[in-house]
């Protein structure tokens, strides 16, 4: 068995015994990052199993012992610490791509917004650990909260986590060449696009449209549209959303300042005009 066949088993042995103990979550193998996925009542977790196989390479003969806790200490990862029942001051949008949530339990219970392409937000809380917790409605109107207020709650908070970006950019001596780059919130990076103050820094700083992509939850970037290298930016973009721990879309969008729009994927347009050539032929 080669090296990548037995990753691969070993990857399913694990998918199998988390499945089992689990049954209330969804867990998948991501082959290209070598990690566990759990997803379920609100949460989405990534574990990653190369430190537990190059245990395992170490000491074969506990290889079963090892995979048992692991097992087992995964469940400190699907359930909200006790005690942590919905806090305003917790609330924040969350922005994912349409795909993610459409494989959460429990998405029709969300409050949603939509952003633009394949990009949309929905009402989360941060819990202790960097983790993250899509809110049902359940659990606000049972404190007599109503969509409207939690709305604008997570408008002021993520508004507040956020105002620093909009700040260094206005406050920079000049516009980086290939753009600015915010990693500074390992889940939600991305959120800041709800944010009307950093949509307008950003369109300030650079005098016209900007293009602002999220290819993971820890990773914000832009570039003016004006820019000579607005052009590789898709491609940037779309590298970075291969290469992510935790990918969230690839697609680009351009704001003026207020608004958000998809621009076309670079890939389409190519596959596009490959087609029509051939009709042409």
């Amino acid at each position: 068995m080669s090296a990548v066949e037995d990753r691969t088993a070993f990857a399913q042995r694990l998918r199998l015994q988390l499945q089992a103990r689990y049954r209330g979550h969804t867990v998948s193998v991501e082959a290209a990052r070598f990690a566990i996925r759990i997803t379920g009542s609100g949460v989405d977790t990534t574990l990653s199993l190369a430190p537990l196989y190059d245990a395992a390479q170490r000491e074969p003969q506990r290889t079963s012992s090892l995979i048992a806790d692991f097992v087992r200490a995964a469940e400190g990862r699907l359930d909200a610490p006790p005690g942590t029942g919905f806090s305003p001051q917790r609330v924040l949008w969350c922005v994912r791509s349409r795909e993610y949530l459409e494989e959460m339990s429990r998405a029709g219970e969300l409050l949603r917004r939509e952003v633009s392409g394949d990009i949309v937000a929905f009402v989360a809380e941060t819990l202790p650990g960097s983790i993250m917790r899509g809110i049902p409605r359940g659990d606000w109107e049972t404190r007599g909260y109503d969509d409207a207020a939690v709305a604008a709650i997570a408008d002021r908070n993520t508004a507040e986590r956020f105002a620093g970006i909009a700040e260094r950019v206005l406050g920079g001596d000049r516009v980086p060449n290939d753009g600015w780059q915010y990693a500074g919130d390992p889940l939600f990076a991305g959120s800041a696009l709800l944010v009307p103050s950093v949509l307008r820094a950003f369109a300030d700083r650079a005098g016209g449209d900007v293009l602002i992509g999220v290819p993971d939850r820890s990773l914000l970037m832009a570039i003016p549209a004006a820019s000579p290298g607005a052009e590789r930016f898709q491609r940037r973009v779309t590298q970075a959303f291969r290469n992510a721990m935790t990918p969230c879309s690839r697609d680009v969008l351009l704001t003026d300042g207020t608004n958000l729009r998809a621009q076309p994927r670079e890939e389409k347009r190519r596959r596009g005009l490959t087609l029509m050539g051939w009709l042409q032929d």
